[in-house]
């Protein structure tokens, strides 16, 4: 039987903690539970470790990777889980490109690596 390990990042102090997730209905607290700990985490941050041979990716991940068939056509975007519980990157399931690319951050860290080249983030 394989673990189902998550990830968030801590309300105290914003660092990444990974272990499994628990939900209390009571409190309405999601919490990250390791082997000494019980860390509260955001929400929007928990996300899923995908556990594929060689390879350390997480919901959330920014994925960048080579097209397959094509000429060096490098694409990035966030592994998600789709509606039949498969693991993608924008139209391409995860399992068929994991060894054409790799994560290169996270949406919640690094959301800047998903703007087009070239392109500054605007500020409001």
């Amino acid at each position: 039987m394989r673990d189902i390990k998550f990830c968030g990042k801590r309300v105290d102090n914003g660092e990444w903690v990974h272990g499994y997730y628990l939900y209390g209905a009571i409190k309405d607290e999601h919490i990250i539970w390791t082997d000494h700990e019980n860390w509260d985490v955001d929400p929007e941050t928990v996300g899923q470790f995908i556990d594929l041979p060689n390879y350390g990716v997480w919901e959330d991940d920014i994925y960048e990777f080579t097209r397959p068939w094509s000429n060096g056509a490098l694409e990035r975007g966030v592994v998600k889980c789709t509606e039949h519980a498969e693991w993608s990157v924008n139209a391409w399931m995860l399992t068929g490109i994991y060894e054409h690319g790799k994560p290169i951050g996270n949406i919640h860290d690094n959301p800047e690596l998903l703007q087009p080249k070239g392109r500054k983030k605007s500020h409001e």
